[in-house]
């Protein structure tokens, strides 16, 4: 869900709410303040009244000018009576009004020329009834609708508007690349908030640049320079193993010509696994079905002195986008994977169709899982001689053509499958 339409979600169920309960609360409130203004007006009637008391106007006269006042004159046992008494909330059916009316008096008790006075001052507010209720709720609801839509339309297009900066740098990232060597480029904007976010990644991205160019640069230049060394140091190896030297001595030699080997081997894997960070898919298809045959060829000797039997199920003209070097190097592997990692006359199965590549061995137990076993320098307990390398090499090159290989063990069978 994009942030704009959450932080919409959001506002409209604030206002919602708020507005639901402002609606309760102007309800009451305006029921309340009809009922003070009334109670004001009933007492300054009675103020009125008594001014006119006070003149000399005869009761009869003020109660005719004014119905809903009744005045009495009260006797020496009810002196006591002084403070105003206000009463409301007396709902009765009003006959004239055919509704019911909340009846609302003010009685005050003033004394006027040494004489002691009742004055009440009576006024009836009609009731809200059920129909007028729901027909104020209606109103509202529609307000309430005008408004959410409202929110939903322009708080979008707002929202969106605002936070364009920001959906441009989450596009920048996606397609920020170390390999390209170019910057991100943000889009400009008067939040500080966003350009400080801009400024992190812009940031953040050069030091990736840098520090993948320095890592490349010294891995480049370590591979280049051993090179040389290792090529002097295994010819003067072979110049004096064809020298008569003692049986230690040959041993020895030898144990060191094969550890040179393991080493520019290992030297060669680390500068292709590089050379693949840069790497382009490329639009070759190659037929896949003699490529195996042609690598089950190349390794045939090696797999007779093991004495492993191979059996193929390969369907005919099967063609992969794959790059024919990269796609020989991950076949070569994983068949001498097999090969390597298998006992005396254990068994190779290959099967190849339109949807996967299978291979089979068998061997003997292993420590590892799917999520390890294409690590970099991982070697199985029973070849210490592997340098660890093949299998991380065999994933990275189907990574880059967006293959999936999977690994499984079950029953002394050691299983990768590539889905296409």
């Amino acid at each position: 869900m994009r942030l704009s339409k959450k932080i919409t979600q959001y506002f409209t169920l604030v206002v919602f709410c708020s507005m639901a309960f402002g609606f309760f609360i102007f309800y009451f409130a305006v029921e309340r303040a009809t009922t003070q203004s009334a109670i004001g007006k009933l007492e300054k009637l009675s103020n009125v009244v008594e001014k006119k008391i006070a003149e000399g106007v005869p009761i009869e006269l003020i109660e005719d000018e004014h119905p809903d006042i009744t005045i009495k004159i009260l006797g020496d046992s009810q002196k006591e009576l002084t403070k105003k008494v206000i009463k409301e909330d007396v709902y009765e059916w009003d006959a004239k009004l055919q509704t019911m009316v909340n009846h609302i008096t003010v009685t005050t008790y003033p004394y006027v020329k040494n004489s002691h006075y009742q004055i009440q001052a009576q006024i009836g507010l009609i009731i809200i009834d059920n129909k007028f209720f729901i027909g104020i709720v209606m109103v509202i609801a529609w307000i309430f609708i005008f408004v959410i839509i409202s929110i939903i339309f322009f708080g979008e297009l707002i929202a969106r508007n605002l936070y364009t900066p920001f959906y441009h740098l989450l596009n920048e990232m996606e397609h920020f690349d170390v390999r390209e060597n170019q910057e991100l480029k943000t889009a400009k904007t008067e939040i500080r908030e966003l350009n400080q976010l801009n400024e992190f990644f812009i940031r953040t991205s050069k030091q990736s640049i840098g520090h993948y160019n320095a890592l490349k640069e010294f891995s480049q230049n370590l591979s280049h320079e051993l090179q040389t060394p290792i090529a002097n140091i295994k010819a003067k190896i072979e110049l004096m193993l064809n020298e008569d030297i003692s049986e230690f001595q040959m041993t020895s030699l030898s144990e060191m010509y094969d550890s040179l080997n393991r080493i520019s081997a290992i030297n060669r894997s680390l500068i292709l696994l590089m050379s693949l960070e840069d790497h382009q898919n490329s639009e070759d298809l190659i037929n896949f079905t003699e490529l195996i045959e042609n690598v089950i060829s190349e390794q045939e000797d090696l797999i007779l002195m093991n004495d492993v039997k191979v059996t193929l199920d390969l369907s005919q003209d099967i063609y992969i986008n794959i790059n024919p070097l990269l796609a020989h190097i991950v076949i070569s592997n994983l068949v001498s994977n097999a090969n390597r990692h298998n006992y005396k006359n254990g068994s190779i199965y290959i099967g190849l169709t339109s949807s996967r590549f299978i291979i089979r061995n068998t061997g003997y137990e292993q420590e590892f899982t799917n999520d390890t076993i294409f690590k970099r320098f991982n070697k199985g307990k029973h070849n210490t001689q592997s340098i660890g390398l093949g299998l991380a090499l065999v994933k990275k090159i189907l990574n880059v053509y967006d293959l999936e290989i999977k690994y499984t063990f079950s029953s002394n069978l050691h299983q990768f499958t590539i889905r296409f």
